[in-house]
C-alpha cells in the first residue's frame, strides 16, 4: 500500500521495539523507500505486573530488570539468569514456566523465590496467579497463553499492596 501513496496502519499492543518485531518492520520500510512514523508504546515489561500490583522494581528489594523471551526455554542461558539479581521478566513464558522454573532451580535460584504468572495482562481477561518458584508451574497450569512470568522479591510486593489498593470496581 505504501508504495501506491496509500497509508496503511500496523498497530501492536506494547511497544513495537521489545519482542515486537518493529524494528524488523521498520527496517523493511525503509529498505523500500516508504516513509514511515513510529508511535511509542508502552512496553509490557512494565505495564503488566504494574496493572497487577507488581513494580519490577522496588527500593530495597530490587534496583535491576532483566528481561528475556523464554519461548525457546532450552535455549536460554538459564544458570547466567539463575545468578542475575533483582527481577527476571520472562516474556512468551506462559507456556513454559514449569520447564523455566525447573531449569532456574537447577542453577540455583531458590525454589522458594516469589513468581507470577500473568495472562492477558491489561486486558479484560487479565489473570495471575502467584506461588513461589518450585510451585509455579501447578499455579498457573490453567492460565491460558499469552502470559508474563516474574520473577524475584518484588512479587511479594504485591500482597503488601494489594491489602491497600483501590478496587477498580
Amino acid at each position: 500500500h505504501g508504495r501506491n501513496g496509500r497509508r496503511g496502519v500496523r498497530l501492536k499492543g506494547g511497544d513495537p521495539f521489545v519482542f515486537g518485531r518493529g524494528g524488523e518492520e521498520a527496517l523493511a520500510l525503509a529498505d523500500s523507500g516508504i516513509p514511515f512514523e513510529l508511535v511509542p508504546g508502552v512496553s509490557s515489561i512494565a505495564a503488566v505486573p504494574e496493572s497487577v500490583g507488581i513494580p519490577v522494581t522496588h527500593r530495597g528489594v530490587s534496583s535491576m530488570v532483566t528481561a528475556f523471551a523464554a519461548n525457546d526455554v532450552e535455549k536460554l542461558d538459564a544458570a547466567a539468569l539463575a545468578r542475575i539479581p533483582g527481577t527476571l521478566v520472562a516474556f512468551m513464558g506462559g507456556a513454559v514456566v514449569g520447564r523455566l522454573a525447573e531449569r532456574l532451580i537447577e542453577h540455583g535460584r531458590a525454589a522458594g523465590t516469589p513468581a507470577a504468572v500473568i495472562s492477558s495482562g491489561t486486558t479484560e481477561q487479565e489473570q495471575v496467579v502467584t506461588a513461589p518458584l518450585g510451585a509455579i508451574a501447578a499455579a498457573a497450569r490453567n492460565l491460558p497463553t499469552p502470559a508474563l512470568v516474574v520473577i524475584g522479591e518484588v512479587v511479594a510486593v504485591r500482597d503488601a499492596l494489594s491489602a491497600l489498593r483501590r478496587s477498580a470496581a
